[in-house]
């Protein structure tokens, strides 16, 4: 049961602006404690209601863990004096703090509050200017003091309510107690839950317009980034909201349908949704899809550039790069550097590397500045390596300003390049693939490499499939296998798969079936593989005996026992535990998908230090909710990685997720070895389930209107 306790600040050692996570000493009764976790800004002399529990830090001993704080009134003319000569107001010491409260006493509070200018002349130094800023830092700390409680009270806790009392000052009580609500949106972007709760707090009622608009948007965002959907039918989105919130009417006419629909109404007269017809979008959406339709349309209608080169230059750079070109690879070459826009498809060993190599070469020779991007970092190096060219993610290529998210690379400051291809394509979604057309200045060709047979982008959208889907798009398929070598049978097999044909089960020198039949069992094999290879782990969920979770435990237990960390957040944090970033940090120049290792970590102030390619980043507090250990990821996690080895594991538990297309995409993650471990049927459920979830996009149809 939690414990309340009523103290003293002595001093703060540590204080996280950003999170509010806080490590102070307290002084109750005679006894000096630690006590540490998320509360506002307190300071020396300041007197505090804290609610938490006791708890023994395995380094830094007993400690006082803080679940809510309430900051009191200084007790007593000694506690007024500390706080007053604590640095909070600027030109008051000790000494004029002393002589304020010999006048005063204990009254001065109060008299600050009401009556400030009481203060004029009452003690000598204190007067003209420094007496005003004295006045002005007293009322804004009561005022922000205030703030920040009144947010604290409704749930709006962390750096989140910090940054509202910024933005809105003196009105935050006014603005949030009118529309609890506004702090879903960005940059806030409380859950909807934490501004439910405290909207019912306020007394907002169950069908309050407020609450409907803030709902729709919820679900909307909802099906962009848990679905990836880049747009809703009207009736699914409303039907789904009365889902979300639980909301049953009583009849066919019930006034709910009118409400919803007046919020919807709203939403879109305020500008937060785009309509049309029966189809409601998120305006970002909209604007993304809309624009790559423009500029694939606009890329169809200008003319071939003209080829520089003849097919006996084309032949003398493939001898330069030692590479014996087939008919098929010299054809996407030649097409790729004479269209504007291209599009390279071909699953593992179709040879899209060999034909990347021969476009640099020929636009080398045509004297083109050329810059070579990937939606992940892993995908980046790996381009890089294999061409000995300079490559980046999208989101450095566009230089993404990491405090507001938005590209410096756009329409008016275009990127300076002649050609820019981009690998791993299928990753794209729609807004990243609309940013980086933006800012592609005109006459600039795009060339496109991936395989659209892959798991389509996390983000909203289809991009590649839907571009590839329009007839007119120049585009090269490859299908022939050029693969060879010890692991081609990977590639071989990964290709029967995408026909919806079983894999060679028996005589794979590096594709490995393993059965199983239960969840023990398959634990089992893991722990035995882990003795003598080292590999990743992935699964197609998150929950259950073999999802992420369960599995990340299990294997940081046998691959990094005992080491030095801490728990927080339900996860262990470990020195040495691989670890990945789930959600793009601008800030901190750190992406979805992109992975690390942990280096520090520091348990008292909960913060972990990781090496992300070579560069150290902190991460604390509210960090840790976009962090997971990463010895097992999701297949969809995994896309636009390689790894040496791979353990892929297929269960009947995940049988809603056994798909083909997901089964291809793990097992063209390994470059040497795959190891599939399957429960009886779940490898035949996959390899025949070519099914997949639907996602509302309407990119076909922009290229197509705009064409």
């Amino acid at each position: 049961m939690p414990q309340t306790l009523e103290c003293t600040v002595s001093s703060v050692v540590f204080a996280n602006e950003r999170n509010g996570f806080t490590v102070v000493r307290v002084k109750s009764g005679k006894q000096t404690e630690t006590a540490a976790g998320n509360f506002p800004a307190v300071h020396a002399g300041e007197r505090v209601r804290l609610t938490g529990d006791w708890a023994e830090h395995p380094k830094f001993g007993k400690q006082f863990s803080v679940v809510s704080c309430e900051i009191l009134e200084p007790k007593g003319e000694s506690g007024l004096i500390a706080y007053l000569s604590s640095g909070l107001f600027t030109g008051v010491g000790e000494k004029t703090a002393e002589k304020l409260v010999g006048v005063f006493g204990e009254t001065l509070p109060e008299i600050l509050d009401k009556n400030p200018m009481q203060l004029k002349g009452s003690v000598r130094g204190l007067s003209g200017k420094r007496l005003e800023k004295f006045i002005d830092d007293w009322s804004m700390q009561q005022e922000s003091r205030r703030t920040l409680l009144f947010l604290y009270k409704l749930g709006f806790t962390g750096a989140k309510s910090m940054h509202a009392w910024s933005m809105y000052k003196a009105e935050t009580e006014n603005i949030v107690s009118e529309n609890p609500y506004l702090l879903c949106e960005e940059p806030f972007a409380y859950s909807f839950e934490i501004a439910d709760n405290a909207a019912k707090e306020l007394g907002f009622g169950e069908s309050s317009n407020l609450r409907l608009r803030a709902a729709i948007i919820h679900v909307l965002r909802e099906a962009k980034y848990d679905g990836s959907h880049s747009f809703m039918p009207t009736e699914h989105l409303l039907q789904n909201t009365l889902n979300f919130l639980k909301i049953t009417p009583c009849y066919p006419d019930d006034d709910i349908f009118d409400d919803l629909h007046s919020a919807l109404s709203g939403l879109e007269k305020n500008g937060k949704v785009f309509i049309q017809q029966i189809r409601v979008w998120l305006p970002e959406l909209y604007d993304a899809e809309r624009y790559i339709g423009f500029f694939v349309s606009r890329s169809l209608s200008e003319d071939s550039l003209e080829a520089l080169h003849s097919d006996m230059e084309i032949d003398a750079a493939a001898s330069s790069l030692e590479i014996s070109y087939s008919e098929e690879q010299l054809k996407a070459i030649k097409d790729a550097v004479s269209n504007m826009f291209f599009v390279i498809t071909g699953g593992p060993g179709t040879g899209k590397t060999t034909i990347l190599k021969g476009i640099l070469h020929i636009l080398n020779l045509q004297k083109k500045k050329v810059m070579l991007a990937a939606p992940t970092g892993r995908a980046a190096r790996r381009m890089a390596e294999v061409c000995h060219f300079k490559a980046s993610t999208i989101h450095r290529l566009l230089e993404i300003d990491p405090i507001s998210g938005v590209f410096f690379k756009n329409e008016i400051n275009p990127l300076d390049a002649n050609a820019v291809i981009i690998d791993e394509s299928s990753m794209l979604d729609n807004e990243l693939a609309a940013a980086l057309m933006r800012a592609l200045k005109h006459g600039t060709q795009l060339i496109f490499i991936g395989d659209a047979d892959q798991l389509p982008s996390v983000g909203p959208g289809n991009v590649l499939r839907e571009i590839l889907s329009c007839p007119d798009v120049p585009n090269a398929r490859l299908s022939k296998i050029y693969r060879q070598g010890e692991a081609s049978d990977i590639a071989e097999n990964a290709h029967s798969i995408l026909a919806g044909k079983m894999p060679n089960l028996q005589s794979g020198s590096h594709f490995h079936y393993m059965p199983y039949n239960n969840s023990e069992e398959a634990l089992s094999i893991l722990t035995e593989l882990s003795k003598k290879h080292e590999f990743q782990v992935l699964t197609p969920m998150h929950k259950g005996n073999l999802g992420t979770i369960n599995l990340n435990a299990f294997l940081q237990k046998i691959l990094n026992f005992n080491a030095y960390g801490f728990e927080y957040r339900n996860i262990r944090w470990q020195i040495g535990d691989p670890v990945m970033q789930l959600k793009n940090n601008y800030d901190k120049d750190i992406f979805n998908g992109d992975l690390g290792h942990i280096t520090k970590v520091m348990p008292t102030a909960k913060k972990i230090e990781v090496d992300f390619d070579g560069r150290p980043v902190s991460i604390e507090g509210d960090e840790f909710e976009y962090l997971t250990l990463a010895y097992a990821c999701t297949v969809h996690k995994s896309q636009g990685s390689e790894y040496k080895s791979v353990a892929v594991m297929l269960d009947y538990s995940h049988s809603i997720m056994l798909q083909r297309n997901l089964l291809y995409t793990a097992v063209t993650r390994a470059k040497e070895n795959i190891w599939v471990l399957a429960s009886p049927g779940s490898l035949e459920n996959a390899v025949r389930n070519n099914k997949e979830k639907h996602r509302w996009t309407a990119l076909r149809e922009f290229i197509t209107i705009n064409n």
